[in-house]
């Protein structure tokens, strides 16, 4: 029998059910939702590209030389 050694401590955790754990995901995110009603979100909003738009602005960036 090959002789093992440990060499981390290991800490057992509890385990939570999966009725728990969406408990948990639900208070966040009711949590979040009332932040960002309070406080707004941060982050600028813009219009959305479209891929075609998307594909030549990565070209332009790879390849400047091309304009």
């Amino acid at each position: 029998m090959p002789n093992i050694e440990f060499f981390a401590k290991l800490n057992p955790q509890r385990l939570t059910s999966l009725e728990e754990d969406h408990k948990a995901e639900q208070k966040q995110i009711l949590a979040d939702q009332e932040q960002w009603a309070k406080h707004g979100s941060n982050r600028p909003r813009r219009g959305v590209s479209s891929k075609t738009e998307l594909m030549e602005q990565l070209s332009r960036e790879r390849f400047p030389e091309e304009d």
